[in-house]
């Protein structure tokens, strides 16, 4: 019996990507297992004097996320890949994680919102490609306009 699921790793600016999984959990009723949050801070928030002392601060800053994404991604691998979800694509995030990944251990998803988390909950048995496939569409339809004033129906019609 293989027990090796896929983990997920959601890497943002802020706090952002915790508090998407504080609500993905609270909405499933459970924690969600294989799942983690690395935030990216912002050099502000920073309080490592290691880092706010250094001659290249915002160099530091990306070591220190390299370290902390890696284990991260140590944490959820259990040998099936890493789904990696970053909020912005060319961020800080998108980019460090991007560099981290060895070829078949993973895929980076840019624009992590909720409905694709709550997604990501069932399908840690795909594949690596039919796991990002379901999330991007899954993130696609979850996407809408409405303008009741221009005749749109409103939510709920």
């Amino acid at each position: 019996m293989n027990n090796k699921k896929l983990g997920f790793l959601i890497v943002t600016h802020g706090k952002m990507g915790q508090e998407l999984l504080n609500v993905a959990s609270y909405i499933m009723g459970q924690k969600l297992d294989g799942f983690q949050a690395v935030e990216v801070p912002f050099m502000g928030e920073i309080t490592d004097s290691a880092i706010l002392d250094s001659q290249t601060p915002f160099q530091e800053r990306r070591e220190w996320l390299r370290r902390q994404i890696a284990d991260a991604i140590d944490r959820v691998d259990s040998g099936a890949g890493v789904v990696i979800l970053t909020d912005i694509i060319g961020g800080t995030s998108f980019n460090v994680a991007s560099e981290l990944l060895r070829q078949g251990q993973g895929v980076i998803i840019s624009g992590v919102n909720l409905p694709m988390l709550l997604k990501a909950a069932y399908l840690k048995t795909l594949s690596l490609e039919g796991a990002a496939k379901e999330l991007v569409e899954r993130s696609r339809k979850a996407i809408d306009r409405r303008s009741p004033q221009n005749g749109d129906p409103v939510a709920g019609e």
